[in-house]
């Protein structure tokens, strides 16, 4: 069981602190010392970390772990997404045991169980990795019952953050939140994979029943409007006012909680009926409290994120 533990690489220490293990922290990145509300793991122990001493760069800046500061703080193990090879090199070096865990992009994967349920059992936390494994699969088929009988929609993601900010033509190919609602995502085209900049003249020819901006890249796209407020006038989903936000849930890796909330801020606009009982900020709320035991709603409102609907026609 152990005592000290360092998370090195995207997800790492965000599935520590799922796990309810964050106290065992003993190093972070530099990245994770940056109070991040968007982060949400990182924002709610911000003042853990902060205090703590770094054990690599992490973030955009890569994940080469300092393995000099990591075997001066000799932790009983470290739990890391780099490669297998980088992995053997580091514990051979450093002489702490390295458990190597997943990447997850998706937002209900095998890959996010497979890793929650393993560092469970190294962190002898596999109540709580159980109860995770429970609440999401039991959310994923909450929200798929909710669909099953409408008539599916189609829709389109802007201002998608990847490798930085984007506006109106950022969007992503098999769009999590779309795609666990069985919407028809008109991003979705033959030769495309996760995100990419689309052809504005698809959009306004496919006219997607709703379109969703991500909230903190919504001035990028004010700034698309200005340019061509024509262009903007002529989507029917402008027309009838059925454009709202989502919060960014991917920084340094997927934002598990952020992104379940997103599933119900979008079934919550686009089948207002099946979702008739749902509040989406205060489902974000419950959702993070589950997560990393805080609501984070409110702090994240403070900089721009939030649920809303868009006039874009205004």
């Amino acid at each position: 069981h152990p005592k000290s533990v360092i998370g090195v690489g995207a997800s790492s220490l965000r599935t520590i602190c799922y796990l309810q293990a964050q106290d065992k922290v003993v190093g972070v990145e530099a990245a994770e010392k940056k109070d991040i509300p968007r982060c949400v793991y990182n924002h709610v122990f911000h003042d853990k970390f902060a205090n703590l001493p770094v054990i690599g760069e992490g973030g955009s800046n890569g994940t080469t772990p300092n393995e000099e500061a990591i075997s001066d703080l000799a932790p009983d193990v470290i739990f890391t997404t780099i490669d297998k090879e980088k992995a053997d090199t580091l514990q051979q070096r450093t002489g702490v045991p390295v458990v190597c865990v997943a990447v997850y992009n998706r937002v209900f994967s095998d890959s996010f169980y497979k890793s929650i349920e393993l560092m469970g059992k190294v962190l002898n936390k596999d109540k709580r990795a159980t109860e995770i494994i429970d609440y999401m699969k039991k959310t994923e088929a909450d929200l798929t019952s909710r669909v099953k009988n409408v008539t599916p929609k189609s829709a389109y993601a802007a201002g998608i953050s990847y490798r930085g900010a984007h506006g109106f033509a950022g969007t992503e190919a098999g769009f999590p939140p779309f795609a666990i609602l069985n919407m028809k995502n008109i991003a979705d085209v033959n030769d495309k994979k996760g995100p990419y900049d689309i052809d504005l003249e698809k959009v306004s020819a496919d006219q997607p029943d709703c379109i969703f901006i991500e909230s903190n890249n919504f001035k990028m796209v004010e700034k698309d409007i200005q340019q061509n407020p024509g262009y903007f006038k002529n989507l029917k989903a402008v027309q009838n006012k059925q454009v709202f936000s989502l919060v960014s849930y991917r920084f340094y890796a997927t934002n598990v909680e952020l992104a379940i909330a997103n599933c119900y801020q979008v079934g919550h606009c686009a089948y207002p009926e099946a979702f008739g009982d749902i509040d989406p900020t205060k489902k974000l709320d419950e959702i993070t409290s589950f997560f990393v035991g805080k609501p984070v709603s409110a702090d994240l409102a403070k900089i721009g994120c939030s649920f809303k609907k868009y006039d874009l026609a205004a």
